[in-house]
């Protein structure tokens, strides 16, 4: 059986077996590749990973400096959706041979696709995950939609993608909700049911009841879907489904490599637009820094400034008066939060009630990472 990346690192006295046992329930958590979860753990550096990697695979790995200023003419010889599609860019072209970064350098119908459709010999090198999400999202636009990685300080001074408040398209506002009843000129004209029509709407609101009455979440119907997860994004969705039943507005986020990012987010029961791309910084004074400093929850007031007015913004109107947040705490550090503001109830009776919601959450990141260590032995 072939050697893998945490085995070959501690061959060479590069790793722990006690750091990659943490490192592999970290990544049940945060999802992403082992290598990316190294790097933002501090575990190993992106040289000796690359270097790692490249001895493994027996395929080069794509440089820091390879992804950063490729030139125009290089980019567009791959469309973005090429690019997107096979996890892709190009990094050099020499004559008729071209030097391709890839998520995977083994997938030879990738390399026949881009050969066949750009003319050219394809020469496939490693490129990092961490490294190649960004440069995607530089060169192509192609947003992190899979992990939304907070990739190493270094990393985002290179491909200048900083940022620390805004997106690079700006802070993303809260759509306008409100729609007209009618079109100017226009009337409304009552008219009185027949029996027969009141009949109907009785026979539809009992339906409705009952489909309501099915449809209801409660901690119960939560703990019933946790059970079945397979995966961290079904403990995402079990959460803010729960969450988002019972609370006018609610997030679930992750806490990684010092930042804090938009998972999964809920507001009237729909996803709130825009908050997958939400992130922000542990170095700023915030909410969100409080509970994850305190390890504890915090019940109150969301100053609108600084950072916490880029929290509400991403949130939406309107700027909550009060917010509940609880820190998701596993491995020794907290790896999520969860945030709960709602007008129209008293948060302190909620705390009690998301406290078992957060301690049944982490009891499913136990068992998914109790199954990916079973299937590892």
């Amino acid at each position: 059986m072939a050697i893998r990346l945490g085995e070959l690192l501690i061959k060479k006295n590069l790793l722990t077996q006690a750091q990659l046992e943490e490192a592999l329930q970290a990544q049940v958590i945060f999802g992403g590749k082992l290598g990316t979860v190294l790097i933002e753990m501090g575990l190993i550096t992106e040289d000796v990973l690359a270097e790692v990697l490249a001895q493994l695979l027996s395929i080069p790995c794509a440089k820091p400096g390879h992804m950063q200023d490729i030139p125009d003419d290089v980019i567009k010889i791959i469309s973005p959706e090429l690019a997107e599609k096979n996890k892709v860019v190009p990094v050099a072209v020499n004559g008729k041979k071209l030097t391709l970064a890839m998520a995977d350098p083994r997938n030879l119908k990738a390399i026949d696709e881009i050969s066949f459709r750009t003319g050219y010999i394809v020469q496939p090198i490693l490129a990092l995950e961490v490294r190649l999400v960004f440069a995607l999202e530089k060169y192509y636009d192609v947003k992190r939609t899979m992990r939304y990685i907070s990739p190493p300080r270094q990393v985002r001074d290179e491909l200048n993608q900083l940022h620390t408040f805004h997106t690079k398209d700006g802070p993303i506002t809260a759509p306008e909700t409100d729609k007209d009843l009618g079109t100017p000129g226009s009337e409304l004209v009552y008219q009185k049911p027949t029996e027969q029509t009141k009949e109907v709407i009785e026979e539809l609101e009992d339906d409705v009841i009952e489909e309501l009455e099915d449809e209801e979440i409660t901690l119960e119907s939560t703990a019933q879907a946790l059970i079945k997860i397979t995966d961290r994004n079904d403990v995402a969705d079990a959460v803010i489904a729960y969450l988002g039943a019972n609370y006018a507005r609610a997030a679930l986020f992750m806490v990684v490599a010092g930042q804090v990012t938009g998972w999964r987010s809920a507001k009237d029961g729909q996803p709130i637009p825009g908050f997958d791309r939400f992130q922000l910084p542990l170095s700023e004074p915030s909410v969100l820094k409080t509970a994850v400093e305190s390890n504890s929850f915090f019940l109150g007031p969301v100053p609108q400034s600084g950072a916490n007015l880029v929290l509400t913004t991403f949130l939406g109107k309107p700027a909550p008066k009060a917010a509940l947040l609880l820190p998701l705490s596993m491995l020794g550090r907290v790896v999520g939060l969860v945030y709960v503001d709602d007008a129209s109830a008293d948060l302190s009776q909620a705390v009690l009630d998301v406290q078992q919601l957060t301690s049944k959450a982490l009891m499913a990141f136990e068992i998914l990472i109790l199954h990916n260590k079973i299937l590892r032995l």
